[in-house]
Order: structure tokens, then C-alpha cells, then sequence
């Protein structure tokens, strides 16, 4: 900046040579020739235009032309920008001042130093720019100004450095300028003109303010012969009293700044300063300037006063400008106008004050008129007042005392009469009617005490003259007038203790407490006299006892009055409507004798009246007021209170009174009473329609009793109040729910009531009911509980103890597992092994909660919500048995709801099972199953052997090996918990192979205990270390001695043995590849070959045809190069099995076929995979291919047997159904029968069951149809659809009946099911015939099968409700199951069945649509067809016929019909070539094709009649339209109507043509040589011939 600053020197006068000023329009044009961008040129061009929009685009292309520039821009454009600038910027249009700085800071930016020398010509300009009016102008001076000095030592330097062209150029602008000269009266109106000089010159007098403000002394003094100039220049100070408010702000400011930098030159100029301020500006318009203004002329006071006195040179007295000034008001000035009011009058000359009552009364009036103008802003009001007091005091302070106590009445008393007595002829007063406190110092200003001592006692006397004269009950203003009554006695009372807080307030005492003695006496007397009824008069009473009780007992008479009238009077008139007011007197006199005796009498006579309104009244104003002494206890003896306490509460409970009354009098209840009410409050929660009032109760008593609900919180009653908030938190309704939540979280917030939390949470675990909160609320409620830094002594009291886990889980554990779970679980076939002892009674006995979750479940959602998850507490603080415990626990209800979930019913781990149930579930065992591998994580310290008695493989190994040697459920669970663990701790943790000894040695020892009976342990312990153990010698020994064992045993003797042997064998095989590799093949196929003869032994119990069936799958490929007859025996044996399989009955024993049925199936897979080997065994190929039928029909039998079982919650069944599909899937089509009896397998309660049976049939249908219809066109038989799949489309569901469906798994059985029906029914029509589909469709017409669809179809869509179904996201010519949410998925079948509908159906379909009686679906289906449906059908329609044409062309290359499609015209035109000529038909199709129909439009006609040409048109579209054809059925009519019109019609033999000139074919015929000729032509031949003869053979021609 310095550098830049030393460039350019100091600057001269050069740049001000020129007389005219920069800003006049008048300017000579700019010279441009030096400009070498002829671009350019135009843009300065477009600067000197008048448009707006002109302007602001010039700026915008200088602006983008010298962000282009790569070297700085040239100096013709930066001089003639400096001279267009300053013009610019002070434009008319906001836009262009704006771009104009945007501009100016990139020219600068661009020009770099050589800019310096253009400074002194634009700095005044730009620097105006940051006091535009704009602020959007504003910021991009301040931004173009900072883009180049980017300080605010720079900018200051600006104005330093070039201080004279800036004074230069504003006093050019002030002195020279005038809205003509800145504005071209030819272009511009008045209004825009005078905007642009306001705005100008409000710039430059700020901008002189701020160098004034900003420069030094020093600075200022370099040019201080030019400031005296501009200082003593009139016409600057006549802007005092400009119309525009800016330009007074700026001009105002100014002079202060002058003031503070310039004194000496204002001094100088004071009588022209004065004249501009006091004669001209002090009387004008100051609106928008006022406080500027009062500013100004304190400021100017202080320095120089004489302004107003011998320097004041109008004609016209100062002290009438201020009075003119005064009546303006604050001219919409802020409040703070008025403060300064009171310091210009402090600041006045002495002499210009009032010296005498009525030039003071003028001027103070003069100042209130301004006050209560109707322009005057109402909140600044109180401020204004305090004005006027002061100011009226600093008046009447130079006033002679007798002036004073004149003055007084006139300009204050009013405003104390108007307050306590507001009347219309005083309203110019009305302003202090709110203002008590202004009033009270009105009392006290100057002589005002004296004179209201003489005043008061007529204000008492109107007072006690109102209550004389109120009026009476019958009267229509009685209420009115005791109102006003009492309103009046408050503005009393309190004006009288606001003056007595006041200094100088003693004379006035007196009067005060006189009049309150009056005032009293007189309203006891009239209370007494009238009975009561004149409220207003206790009201009055009781407002002077509140506002001033030291006035009114300081008076020992009023006071002895007042006891008498408490003891005597006021019980009696307690139930009169001065009830209230009456109360509140006697509370008032509480230190009064005989008060409380008073209270209690007054309460008898209450409670004994009847019931009425008046006695609600006086109880509410005796109960439940605030004011109530903490002396006059509430008898709990007293049993009619109690009563009424009760019905109160009652009523507070149904919502029939407000809470406000119990909430007040419960302070003063007896404690057994209050526990009483809340008790009963607590219990209220559980209700649910009262659970809104109680919490609404609970509040307000907590609101305003906290200590209460503290102790009571804390009280052996605490627990059941939170029980009852968690379940209210659970409520139905949000609102209430989150109401209870939040004022729980403050009960437990503010109380000590810890013991009981823990107890609800205990209770809310262990005693699940119907009314228990959710798992998630306790969760919260532990969280909240569980303080930072907690120990474990705080943590165990949110946790279950383990006796407690043990205790739930314990019923579930002791009860056997479902034998299809043989399936699902790790250890497969030891449920056979679980002795069978069953417990369903005391399972289905135990207690719930409302979403039929167990104690058992409840509580492992609270240990993995509370252990797991982000808010999750710290383990580490749980000792390490503890953690092991909640680990295995958790593990072992894993367990339990995988089996529930799986198999509903299973175990009752939960009691309902609903989509919404088996979410909560999954999410449980999502969260769980984090939580375990997390936990197994954090053993990883602790993992190995050598960690003693903490390793948690040690702790594993115990808890199989050394458990209770039997086959318990207890020991199932357990052994399969173990597993689990064990194996994600292998997994998660790795394995050390130091560790396979001690893991070989427990083998051992678990394999002792089996000699007594304990499988399952060995199982398990199996399972479990299964990659371990698969490298011992132990478990090939083993796996060698079942085999052997197994292979001579007698399965009929023995079959408890053979089934356990068995069931071991798999667990070894099954999960240990190096066992079952160390199988000799020689003993394996001996071991095959025997237990093959029990798969052929239907006697042989199913767990051991099912055990053998998975053993054989695990050991077939390691004999699968051996040759025998063993193969065929295996297929012939499951086939048979399947071909003779019943029901597969849903139940849990041993006798249920499921696990055989998935075993065998699997079994037969893996035959199936050892068949299609490279090199397959030859014996089992040709043992596969002879019993491929066999094999194929047993498994569709086995699917029949399958529909009459649900599987939705039936794991083992669901896998069964989807092994059995994807078998069939691969069974070839021609080896399966008649399929017809799959039909009702449509309908079957599988949905893998639904989808095979849908695709055989389809697939059958698909291969059936080519023959269909050949034997259609020979026999000339009518087809038919089956009538076994009609039967399945007579019932069609409705919306009302799937309303109790569910969506959230999949789309309902049974509607999926009816879907399916029709998706069969139109593959009959996709490879028919057109005699076969019209055959078909008639078939459809017998019953009401298309229009049950449709009718369901559009109110499932939606139409019916006008609420049409989006389907812009799926392709509706084709559906894929399961693809979308069930909800969708339904919606996208149906949308592709109306789809078909269109295509295959269309007349059905219209006729069902143009009878449809529904406005709403026909409104709604015709746009939602045309806009969904009709695109993909007319493109489906467009391209059969172009590859039918395609084939057409292929069949017969000669063929005379050609036909063009134009897809997006919805167009086909077929054209018939004859002759040269061609016979033409446009086919159009309307956007709703084929809901609305095509048009067929002649195009050229030849060689027909018109009649028969219209006729092949209609027999055309009505192939479409009638006979539900396609458009390729309309082309093919068109074809052969053509053709047989001209099948025997030869060429003319005149012309060699078909079709003659006249558009005819040859209908003339030679009798003789049967020729045919055209009509037009054979009479040519006869006239240039001369003869009639035939042309062929001459002979005479007779027409035939």
C-alpha cells in the first residue's frame, strides 16, 4: 500500500480543472478511439443508454471481458471507465450502482498502480458507495474497495491521502448539483429524480462526516480553509429541513461530528447553523430524523447555547418553534427520543424557559398534545409520560410558588383523577389510566402533596358514594357495576401504595389511612345490610387488605370493625355471592382474632349446605386458595371434608373439574389423606381412560407441591407409581405415552427413589402380565439409574441374579424338543435321543405379557439391550462367573426362540405368533447373537488352557464333560449352547493345536458316561471341537466301531441301539471329512448294503430310516466307482417310500414324517449329483434312467400329500416343500403323468408347494397347446379350458376379506393361489390359435370369471378410491415372484394380469369395463390404463405384426400384401399391390388401446365397389373388436377378403390389366370364348373398331 501511495504523489487540483461536475448527465461524450476492442467500444456505448436492463448488461460484458484478460487491462479503458463511474454509480436502478463498484474493483484490480492516477477523479464516488440506501450497493463497495485495500489501515490511508478531492467532490455534488442537472427531466420523472439528488447527497454528507469522524486533527488541519468554506456554505445547512429523511439523518450526524472535530469553524458559522436548525428545521417535518435531530441540537446546545438566544436571527420567536416543535411528538422516533428530550430542555438557556403559569402552561400543553397524538407509538408511551413529569418539573421549578399551585390542577391533577376514575371528557389524560406507577410520582412532584391532602378525601368520598349506590342483584348491570367496583378500589390501593414507596409521600399518609377507614366502615355496612349480594363491596375491602393492610389496621376502630364483623358476620354470609371476596378478607385477616374460628365456621356452614353452585364457590375459595395461613390446618377427622375431597377427586379423574383445586389444597391435607389421593391417582394410570386426567393431576401437584410428590415417590407406594407411569408410557396414544415418559424421567431426576426403581425393574421381569411395560422402557429406566462411574454393586441392582435367569429359563429347558427340529439344529438326530418327558401344560401355564413373551424371553431382552449396543454399560465391571452365566443364558434363549421361531409352538418361549411378534423376535436375536460374539471377543485373554481356572476353554469343556450323565432336554439345550460358543470361539479366537490333547482326553472321558446312557454330551462335545477332533485316531476309531456295530445289527431287535448308534455315526460323518475318509471302502459298502434293507422296511421306525438316509448321503461318494445293484435299491426304496407317503402330518412326536421325508429327499439329490460326475457310475445311470419315472411320479404324489399343511411357521415343513420343488424343477417333463390333480395344489398352504405344481402345469399347458389346436381346425371340436382350473377361479377374493390378512411376510396364500389360476389360464391363449383363443374365450363367458378379477383387481389397485396405484417403476408385461414387498408384489401381479387381460381378452375386458357402474374406476382406469397399461400393449400388438411381416416375406417372397409400422404414430398401413396399383388401410390405435378401440381409415381404394370396400373394412375391425383378435387377425381378414374377390378374375385381354383405368376389374364376358374384358375398354374396341364383335374370336359379343 505505501508503495502504491508513493506512486502517485500527493495529489493536485489537475483532475478538478473542469468547472461542470462529474455527476451532471450533461457530460461531453466519451472518446473511444483509442479502444482497441471494437466490443468494448459497444459496451461504454450501451453505459450511456437510459435503460436499466441496457446498463446492467454493458457491466456484466465489461465485467466478463476483464475477467478474461490475460494482461492488464489497456489504458483507454480504464480512462474512460474513470470518467464513466462516477455517472454510473449513483444510477437510478440498484442493479447498476451494484455491478458499476463490481466493476470499478475488478478495473483497479486489473490496472494495478497505474490506477493511482485516476484515483483523485473516482475515490469520491467510490468511497460515496459504502452510504448508498442499498446495502446490496453497500457490499459491493465494500468489496471492491477491500479487493484492492484490503485493510482498514488502507482504507483509512484513502481517505487521508486523497482528503481534498473528496471534499472537492462532495462540495462540487452539494454545491453545484440539483435534481435537474443529475437527471435528464426528458427521461426521468420527478419522483426518480428527486430519489437519485437524496441519495447523492446523503452520500456526500456522510461521507464528509466520516472524514471528519475517522482523520486526525493534524489530518483535518491540512485542509481546514476548505472546511470553513463548506461550513459556513447555507445551503448545506438548509438539508436540516430536506423532505427526504436520509439526507436530515446524514446532515444531523454531521453536525454533531462537526461539533466533536470542528467547534472553532461551527462557532464560526453559528448564526447560519442556528437559522438552519431553530428558525427552519425546528418547526419542520423531522419524521424518520428526530432523534438524529434532538442529537444535533444538544450537542450544538453544549458548545454553543447562544444559538437560541443572540444568535438566533428569525423574525419568528424560538420559544413558538419549540412549542411547534413539541406538538409533532416523537415523529415515529424510537423511545429513546424522549430521554433526549428531557436533556435538550436541560440543556436550554435559562431565559428561553417559561417564566410565568401560562407561557408555562403552553408550552407543557403543547408537549402533551404531542404525547397523546394518535401517531404516537403505543409502547413507548410510559417513557413519554416520564418525559413529561420531568419536564413539567424542570418548568414549574422557575415558576413563582403561586404560579405553581395554578399550574398544578391544570397539567397534573387530571392525570391522577383520569386513573382513579377514567372519564370520556378527560380522555386526553387516558394515557396515564395504565400507568400507576407515573401517577404515583405525580403525587409527589412539587406542591402536588399538598394540594391532593385538600383533594383525597373527595376521591374516597365518590368511592364509598359508588358502593352506596351499587347496583342490586335484579339489576342487569349488577355484575358490571360490582366489577367496575372492584377494579376501581385496586387502582385505588395500589395508586396508594406506590405513592407511599415514593420519597416526599409522608403529608400524604394521613389522608390515606382516613380514607381507608371510611372506605371500610361504609362497605361492612352495606355487606351487612344487603345480605352479601353487593360483592363489589367485599371485593373493595378485600383489595384494600391485600394492597395496603398496615392503612387499613393502623386505625384501631376500623380494625376492632373488621374483628367484629369476621366473628359475627362473615360465616353466616358465606354462601351469598361475596364468597369469594369474603374469604379473601378473612385470610387478609389472619392475625386478627377469632380469624381461624371464623374459617372453620364459615367451612361448616359450606360443607352443610346443599348442593349448589354457591357452595362449590365458597368451598373452592376455603379449600383451594393460595393464600391460605399454614395455621388453619385441615381436620382430617373430618369426614364430610373428606367426602367432598373424595367426589372432587372423582370428578378431577373423569375430566369433569380441573386439577388446578387439588393441586393448591393438597398443602394442607393431613399426610394419610394426601397418600390417599395419590394412591388413588396411582392407580388411575392403569385405567386407560383416565390415565390423560391423572398424569394431567400428577403434574399440576408436582408443579406446585414438588416436596410432596418427593416424599411420596420414596414412600412404599413410590413402586407402584412407576410401574403404572412405564405402563402409561406405553399407551396407546403418543401423546399421553410420551406425557407419562417425561414425567417419569422427572420423578426420577428430582427424587431419591432408586430402591424403588429397582424393584419395578425386578418385578417388570420375573411377573410378566398383561399390563407389564415393554422391555425397552426398563431398559431406559436401568440406563437412567446406572450413574457414570458406577460399580458393580450399583450395577448388579439393574441386573437379574442368576437364580433368577435359571428360575425362568428352567421350564423351557426341561421341556423335549420337536422332533422335525432334527432338521433345523446343530445336532440333528439327537432329539430322537431326549428322553420324552413332556410339560406342555406348565409351559402353556406360565405367565405372559401383553405380546405373549415369557419371563424367560423378557429377561434376556433386557440383559442384551441393557450389555449391548452404543448407550451399552461397561462388562468390565461385571466379575468374570457373572458374565460367563449372563453368556450362557443368553445363549441357551437363543436356542430356544431359534426352535419357536422355526416351529411355532415349539417350546411357548412366546405365545403369539404374528408378523409383528416374529420381528421383535428377529431383532432379538440379531442384537443377541452381536452380543454373544462380542462377549466371546472379550475372553480372548482368558481363552487358552493357561490361564487355569479363568480359561474359558477350560470353562467350555467343563460345561459338556463334566455335566449329569443322561439325555435330558436340560442336557440338549445345554450341549447345543456349548456348541455354539465353542465354535465361535474357534472361529473368532483361533485354535491352538497344544490344545487338541486336552480336548482328545475329554473325549475319552465323555465317552465312558455314554456307556450309561449319555449321548448328548458326546454329541455335543463333538459338535463343538469338531476340527479338532477330526485329526484323532479317537474319532476314527469310533466312527470304525459303529460302523461295525451297525452293520450285524438287527434293526428289529434292537432299534433304540441302532438309532442311537446311528446318531452318533452322523455326527462324526456329517461334520469330520478326515473321519469319514477313513472309512474302508470294502467295510463302507458292506455297512451301505445293509442298512439299505431298512430304507425298504416300511416297519422300520422313521428317526431310523431318516438317520440311515443322511448317513448314506455322507458316505454314497466314497463308494460312488463301486458297481451293484445297491444303487437301484436306494431309488427303488425312495421312490416307494414317497409313492406310499401319506399326510405330512404337522405334528412334533417321533411318528411325524418331516425329517425322513428331507433326509430322503436330500439323499436323492446327492444321487442326482453323483449321477451327472464326468465319469458317473454306469450301474447307477442305468439304475437312475429305469426308475426316473417311477421316481418322478412318487415325488408328485409326495407334492400332493403336501398342500394341506401350512408352513408358514413351520421351518422343518417350509424345507421340506423347498427341497421337494427344486427336485421336481429338475425332473424332465415327459416322465410325468397326468398332471390335472395338481391343480388344487394351487391353493396349497406352501408357497414353494403353489410355485412347482404353477410351473408343471404350465409347462403342460405351454407343450399341449400346438396339438390343441391342430385338433381344433380338423375335428372341428370346440376347446376348452380345464374345468379343474375354472373351479379355482369361481370364488375370487375381495379387499374386505383380505383386510385381516397379512402382507409382511408374503403376499397371502390364498390370494397368490387364485394369481397363479389365471396366469394358466393365459398361457392357454400364448401359442392357440385364433380359433382356439376365440374358443377359449367363449368358454370365459359362461361364468363371471373375468369381471370377479377386474372388479377385484382395480379395487385392490386403488381405482375405487380414486387413488390409482403408481406403476411407472415395474415392467408389467412380465412378473418374477418375490421380487418386490409382499404389498407390491401383489399389486405388480394383478397389474400384469390386467396386462394379459388386454391382450388376450380385450373384448371381454371392454365389455366389462363400458358395463361397469363405478364412475370412480371407469374416471380413474381410463387415464391409469392409457398411461400404464396401453404403452407395452401397443408395443407388444406393433412388433407380433412386424415379425409377422418379417415371416410373411419369408413364406411367400411375391406376395402382394405389404404392411409398414410406425410405432409412435400408433399406426399401420397395409397396402395390396395390384397392377401397379394398390389397395390401402390405416390401422390407428388411440393411446388407451385396446381399452378403447382402433380405427381402421381408407386410404386408396381400387378395383372394388365402395359398398363392399366399407364392408371389408368393418369385417376387419371387427375381427379385433368383435371377435377379440389381434391387429395381425385384422391384416389377415383384410388379406383374404381381397383374395377371394379376386380368385377367378384374369387379366383384360384390351388392356393386359387387372385393374382397369376406372379403378375396375373385368366384368365383361365373351359368351363364346368366356373371356374377360373391362366395360371401358370393350366399348373403346367397339367404337374405333366399327363393330361389336369380340376381340378373341370375333364373334358378335352379347354381354353374359
Amino acid at each position: 500500500m505505501s508503495k502504491f501511495l508513493a506512486n502517485i504523489g500527493r495529489p493536485g487540483s489537475s483532475a478538478f480543472g473542469a468547472s461542470a461536475s462529474q455527476l451532471s448527465y450533461l457530460a461531453e461524450p466519451l472518446r473511444l478511439s483509442s479502444v482497441s476492442d471494437p466490443n468494448v467500444v459497444v459496451y461504454f456505448r450501451n453505459l450511456s443508454k437510459k435503460d436499466g436492463t441496457t446498463k446492467v448488461k454493458a457491466l456484466e460484458d465489461l465485467q466478463i471481458y476483464i475477467a478474461s484478460l490475460k494482461e492488464p487491462v489497456e489504458e483507454a479503458v480504464l480512462e474512460a471507465w474513470v470518467k464513466m463511474f462516477p455517472r454510473v454509480a449513483i444510477d437510478n436502478a440498484r442493479s447498476v450502482r451494484q455491478n458499476a463498484f463490481t466493476l470499478q474493483g475488478a478495473m483497479a484490480s486489473s490496472g494495478g498502480k497505474r490506477v493511482a492516477k485516476y484515483m483523485p477523479a473516482s475515490v469520491g464516488a467510490w468511497l460515496c458507495g459504502l452510504y448508498d440506501g442499498e446495502r446490496m450497493v453497500v457490499e459491493a463497495a465494500q468489496a471492491s474497495l477491500w479487493n484492492i485495500f484490503n485493510t482498514t489501515e488502507k482504507i483509512q490511508s484513502i481517505r487521508k491521502f486523497y482528503q481534498q478531492p473528496i471534499l472537492e467532490y462532495c462540495r462540487d455534488a452539494i454545491g453545484k448539483e440539483s435534481s435537474t442537472t443529475l437527471s435528464d427531466e426528458r427521461t426521468s420523472s420527478p419522483d426518480d429524480a428527486a430519489t437519485k439528488y437524496s441519495r447523492v447527497m446523503s452520500a456526500c454528507i456522510a461521507l464528509l462526516a466520516s472524514l471528519l469522524s475517522n482523520l486526525s486533527l493534524e489530518d483535518l488541519a491540512k485542509h481546514q480553509a476548505d472546511y470553513e468554506v463548506l461550513l459556513g456554505d447555507s445551503k448545506l445547512w438548509a438539508f436540516a429541513s430536506y423532505d427526504d429523511a436520509s439526507v436530515r439523518r446524514a446532515l444531523h450526524r454531521f453536525l454533531k461530528s462537526c461539533i466533536s472535530k470542528q467547534p472553532n469553524a461551527v462557532q464560526t458559522n453559528i448564526e447560519t447553523i442556528s437559522k438552519a436548525y431553530l428558525a427552519g428545521a425546528l418547526h419542520s417535518d423531522q419524521t424518520g430524523s428526530a432523534l438524529e435531530f434532538l442529537d444535533a441540537i444538544v450537542s450544538l446546545n453544549q458548545l454553543c447555547p447562544t444559538a437560541w438566544t443572540e444568535h438566533y436571527t428569525s423574525k419568528t420567536p424560538v420559544e413558538r418553534r419549540l412549542r411547534q416543535f413539541l406538538k409533532k411528538g416523537s415523529q415515529s422516533g424510537p423511545r429513546e427520543f424522549w430521554n433526549r428530550l428531557v436533556e435538550l430542555f436541560k440543556t436550554l438557556p435559562q431565559e428561553i424557559l417559561p417564566m410565568n403559569g401560562p407561557d408555562a402552561a403552553e408550552l407543557l400543553n403543547a408537549l402533551h398534545g404531542g404525547i397523546v397524538k394518535k401517531q404516537q407509538v403505543r409502547l413507548d408511551l410510559e417513557s413519554a409520560l416520564g418525559a413529561y413529569l420531568q419536564i413539567t418539573a424542570l418548568v414549574s421549578a422557575s415558576l413563582p410558588e403561586e404560579d405553581q399551585r395554578k399550574l398544578l390542577p391544570e397539567l397534573l391533577l387530571p392525570a391522577v383523577s383520569q386513573y382513579l376514575d377514567p372519564k370520556p371528557e378527560t380522555s386526553q389524560w387516558e394515557a396515564f389510566a395504565n400507568a400507576p406507577k407515573l401517577v404515583a410520582q405525580v403525587m409527589v412532584t412539587g406542591q402536588m402533596p399538598d394540594l391532593l391532602c385538600e383533594e383525597w378525601p373527595r376521591y374516597v368520598q365518590k368511592l364509598v358514594d359508588d358502593i352506596r349506590t351499587s347496583a342490586p342483584e335484579q339489576s342487569s348491570g349488577y355484575e358490571t357495576s360490582q366489577a367496575s367496583l372492584i377494579h376501581r378500589a385496586g387502582r385505588f390501593s395500589i395508586l396508594q401504595q406506590l405513592t407511599l414507596d415514593l420519597e416526599s409521600s409522608a403529608p400524604l399518609r394521613s389522608a390515606f389511612e382516613e380514607g381507608c377507614a371510611a372506605i371500610v366502615t361504609e362497605a361492612i355496612g352495606v355487606i351487612k345490610s344487603r345480605n352479601g349480594k353487593p360483592y363489589g363491596a367485599a371485593g373493595v375491602i378485600a383489595e384494600l387488605l391485600r394492597q395496603n393492610p398496615a392503612l387499613v389496621l393502623s386505625n384501631e376502630r376500623t380494625k376492632a370493625t373488621l374483628e367484629a364483623f369476621l366473628r359475627g358476620d362473615l360465616p353466616t354470609l358465606v354462601l351469598s355471592p361475596s364468597s369469594s371476596n369474603l374469604v379473601d378478607i378473612l385470610y387478609s385477616s389472619a392475625e386478627l382474632s377469632g380469624s381461624e374460628d371464623s374459617w372453620k365456621s364459615s367451612l361448616k356452614n359450606a360443607l352443610e349446605a346443599d348442593e349448589t353452585m354457591a357452595k362449590n364457590t365458597a368451598l373452592d375459595a376455603l379449600l383451594a386458595s393460595p393464600r391460605i395461613p399454614a395455621s388453619f390446618g385441615l381436620a382430617a377427622s373430618d369426614s364430610e371434608l373428606l367426602e367432598h375431597i373424595k367426589s372432587k377427586l372423582h370428578e378431577a379423574l373423569v375430566g369433569s373439574v380441573e386439577w388446578d383445586w387439588f393441586s393448591r389444597i393438597l398443602r394442607s391435607l393431613s399426610p394419610s389423606t394426601t397418600d390417599d389421593i395419590l394412591s388413588t391417582m396411582t392407580q388411575s394410570l392403569s385405567l386407560i381412560e383416565q390415565t390423560p386426567s391423572a398424569l394431567q393431576g400428577f403434574r399440576q401437584i408436582n408443579k406446585h407441591n414438588p416436596s410432596l410428590m418427593e416424599k411420596f415417590i420414596t414412600g412404599s407406594k413410590g413402586a407402584d407409581l412407576l410401574q403404572n407411569l412405564l405402563v402409561a408410557a406405553e399407551n396407546p396414544d403418543d401423546e399421553v405415552a410420551q406425557e407419562a415418559a417425561i414425567f417419569r424421567t422427572m420423578l426420577i431426576s428430582k427424587t431419591d427413589s432408586k430402591k424403588s426403581i429397582y424393584n419395578v425393574i425386578q418385578q417388570g421381569l420375573l411377573d410378566a402380565s398383561q399390563t407389564s411395560v415393554a422391555v425397552e422402557t426398563l431398559i431406559d429406566l436401568a440406563r437412567q439409574l446406572v450413574t457414570p462411574g458406577y460399580s458393580w454393586d450399583e450395577l448388579s441392582q439393574v441386573l437379574p441374579t442368576s437364580g433368577d435367569c435359571e428360575s425362568v429359563l428352567k421350564p423351557f429347558l426341561e421341556n423335549p424338543p420337536a422332533t422335525p427340529l432334527a432338521i433345523t439344529n446343530l445336532l440333528g438326530g439327537a432329539v430322537y435321543l431326549v428322553d420324552s418327558q413332556n410339560h406342555p401344560t406348565r409351559l402353556k401355564e406360565i405367565s405372559r405379557d401383553a405380546d405373549g413373551f415369557s419371563p424367560a424371553f423378557r429377561t434376556a431382552q433386557y440383559i442384551v439391550g441393557l450389555l449391548s449396543g452404543p448407550d451399552a454399560v461397561n462388562l468390565e465391571t461385571i466379575p468374570l462367573d457373572r458374565r460367563r452365566d449372563i453368556l450362557l443364558n443368553v445363549e441357551l434363549t437363543l436356542q430356544l426362540a431359534g426352535d419357536n421361531l422355526g416351529l411355532a409352538g415349539a417350546n411357548h418361549l412366546w405365545s403369539i405368533y404374528t408378523p409383528e411378534v416374529e420381528t421383535d423376535v428377529i431383532d432379538f436375536m440379531s442384537k443377541a447373537n452381536n452380543f454373544v460374539k462380542q462377549e466371546v471377543q472379550r475372553q480372548k485373554l482368558h481363552w487358552d488352557v493357561a490361564n487355569g481356572d479363568k480359561s474359558f476353554l477350560l470353562w467350555l469343556i467343563r460345561l459338556v464333560g463334566d455335566r449329569g450323565s443322561n439325555n435330558s432336554a436340560n442336557e440338549f439345550y445345554l450341549a447345543r449352547a456349548c456348541s455354539v460358543l465353542a465354535r465361535d470361539a474357534i472361529e473368532l479366537l483361533g485354535w491352538d493345536k497344544t490344545n487338541d490333547a486336552i480336548v482328545a482326553d475329554t473325549l475319552k472321558t465323555i465317552r465312558n458316561k455314554t456307556k450309561d446312557g449319555a449321548d448328548i454330551p458326546l454329541l455335543g462335545f463333538l459338535s463343538a471341537f469338531n476340527e479338532s477332533l477330526a485329526t484323532t485316531k479317537s474319532c476314527e476309531r469310533m466312527c470304525n466301531e459303529l460302523i461295525a456295530n451297525l452293520t450285524g445289527l438287527d434293526i428289529e431287535a434292537q432299534p433304540e441301539e441302532g438309532l442311537r448308534q446311528l446318531v452318533i455315526l452322523n455326527g462324526l460323518v456329517y461334520d469330520q471329512e478326515e473321519t469319514r475318509n477313513s472309512i474302508a471302502k470294502q467295510r463302507a459298502i458292506f455297512f451301505v448294503k445293509h442298512i439299505i434293507v431298512w430304507l425298504e422296511n416300511p416297519e422300520v421306525a422313521l428317526p431310523i430310516r431318516a438317520e440311515a438316509c443322511r448317513v448314506l448321503a455322507a458316505l454314497l461318494p466314497l463308494i460312488h466307482d463301486i458297481y451293484g445293484d445297491h444303487w437301484e435299491s436306494i431309488l427303488t426304496s425312495l421312490a416307494a417310500s414317497w409313492a406310499t407317503s401319506g399326510d405330512l402330518h404337522d405334528n412334533s412326536g417321533k411318528s411325524t414324517p418331516v425329517p425322513f421325508t428331507h433326509a430322503s429327499l436330500k439323499l436323492y439329490a446327492q444321487l442326482r449329483t453323483l449321477s451327472q460326475d464326468e465319469e458317473p457310475n454306469d450301474d447307477l445311470v442305468d439304475a437312475w434312467t429305469s426308475c426316473e419315472e417311477y421316481v418322478a411320479n412318487s415325488l408328485v404324489n409326495l407334492l400332493k400329500y403336501s398342500q394341506g399343511f401350512p408352513d408358514e411357521f413351520h421351518q422343518p415343513l417350509k424345507m421340506v416343500n423347498d427341497v421337494l420343488a427344486r427336485q421336481i424343477s429338475k425332473v424332465s417333463q415327459k416322465h410325468l403323468a397326468a398332471v390335472d390333480d395338481l391343480y388344487p395344489l394351487l391353493y396349497a398352504e406352501s408357497g414353494s408347494a403353489q410355485q412347482t405344481a404353477f410351473d408343471i402345469l404350465r409347462q403342460q399347458i405351454a407343450a399341449a397347446q400346438v396339438q390343441i389346436s391342430i385338433d381344433a381346425a380338423l375335428d372341428k371340436s370346440t376347446a376348452q379350458l380345464p374345468e379343474e382350473l375354472l373351479s379355482l377361479l369361481i370364488e375370487a377374493p375381495t379387499t374386505a376379506a383380505l383386510e385381516g390378512a397379512s402382507f409382511e411376510r408374503h403376499m397371502p396364500l390364498p390370494l397368490r393361489g387364485y394369481l397363479l389360476s389365471w396366469l394358466l389360464v393365459f398361457a392357454h391363449f400364448e401359442h392357440a390359435s385364433f380359433k382356439v383363443k376365440n374358443d377359449y374365450v367363449e368358454h370365459l363367458k359362461q361364468g363371471d370369471y373375468v369381471a370377479s378379477l377386474l372388479d377385484f383387481t382395480f379395487d385392490f389397485l386403488g381405482h375405487t378410491r380414486n387413488h390409482a396405484v403408481d406403476m411407472s417403476k415395474l415392467d408389467i408385461t412380465t412378473y418374477t415372484p418375490d421380487m418386490e414387498p409382499p404389498k407390491r408384489d401383489a399389486e405388480w401381479f394383478l397389474s400384469h394380469l390386467y396386462f394379459l387381460c388386454l391382450r388376450h381378452i380385450s373384448s371381454l375386458t371392454k365389455v366389462w369395463f363400458f358395463n361397469c357402474k363405478s364412475r370412480a374406476i371407469t374416471t380413474s382406469l381410463a387415464s391409469w390404463t392409457e398411461k400404464y397399461i396401453s404403452p407395452p400393449v401397443i408395443a407388444a400388438a406393433m412388433q407380433s405384426v412386424s415379425e409377422w411381416v418379417d415371416s410373411l416375406k419369408q413364406e411367400d417372397s411375391e406376395s402382394r400384401l405389404s404392411v409398414h409400422v410406425a410405432p409412435r404414430a400408433r399406426e399401420i398401413t397395409a397396402a395390396y399391390d395390384l397392377d401397379e396399383q394398390k389397395m390401402i388401410i390405416k390401422i390407428t390405435l388411440p393411446a388407451a388401446f385396446p381399452l378403447a378401440n382402433p380405427t381402421i381409415d381408407s386410404v386408396n381404394r381400387v378395383a372394388t365397389s365402395d359398398q363392399k370396400w366399407k364392408s371389408w373394412i368393418r369385417t376387419s375391425l371387427g375381427a379385433i373388436t368383435v371377435f377379440n383378435g389381434t391387429l395381425i387377425d385384422a391384416l389377415t381378414t383384410f388379406k383374404r377378403n381381397i383374395d377371394g374377390a379376386l380368385k377367378g378374375h384374369s387379366e383384360c385381354y384390351i388392356c393386359y390389366s387387372i385393374v382397369s383405368s376406372d379403378k375396375r376389374l373385368p366384368d365383361k364376358r365373351c359368351k363364346t370364348c368366356k373371356n374377360m374384358f373391362h366395360g371401358n375398354c370393350l366399348f373403346k374396341w367397339f367404337r374405333t373398331g366399327g363393330s361389336s364383335s369380340c376381340p378373341m374370336c370375333r364373334s358378335q359379343f352379347n354381354y353374359a
